[in-house]
């Protein structure tokens, strides 16, 4: 397998042969244009792996590892993880996923993505990678009580009062019954 070194993390696929070629770069977290909601980058993000041809396809996979915060579910405290995301994508000719009509898909067809100017583009590749493997939720620990939705104060942190302080007087009789 041949070793590329890469700078533009830009591969022509007319440079690819019978063996894969193999590529490792780093993306420094401005690079990567990581404005992702509750998510920062805390550092370069590695990204690894290998591109070869594959029955008319282009088939790359690799990894991004790196460490990422992100904010608690609940409660919005920073979270700090390392990650690292494996992935295997495969490249079809343009109008290979269908051209404007209807096309049937195959399961194997939601991993792939058309070339651009028969270049696969390895930056947006990690772009993509990191977007789809951020955490729906995540939460500090399994216990986080969150915010007070009424002062807004993290219940982790401090006791406050507001659930106990206002009664609907719609139930207060009722109040007054488990008192009894």
């Amino acid at each position: 397998m041949k070793q590329i070194l890469l700078r533009q993390m830009i591969i022509d696929i007319s440079q690819i042969e019978d063996d894969p070629l193999a590529f490792e770069f780093s993306l420094e977290p401005a690079e990567v244009d990581a404005d992702f909601p509750n998510v920062r980058l805390l550092g370069p993000v590695l990204v690894a792996g290998k591109v070869g041809k594959d029955l008319g396809k282009i088939a790359v996979e690799g990894t991004v590892s790196g460490e990422w915060e992100l904010d608690c579910t609940r409660c919005l405290q920073p979270i700090k993880e390392q990650f690292s995301l494996a992935f295997d994508v495969d490249y079809v000719p343009e109008g290979g996923l269908g051209s404007g009509g209807e096309a049937e898909l195959d399961t194997s067809d939601l991993d792939a993505d058309e070339l651009e100017n028969g270049h696969v583009d390895l930056k947006r590749l990690a772009r993509e990678q990191l977007l789809l493997n951020i955490p729906e939720q995540i939460f500090c620990g399994e216990d986080c009580k969150g915010l007070c939705e009424k002062c807004g104060a993290n219940r982790n942190l401090i006791d406050c009062k507001c659930g106990q302080e206002a009664v609907d007087p719609r139930w207060a009789a009722l109040k007054n019954l488990k008192d009894s």
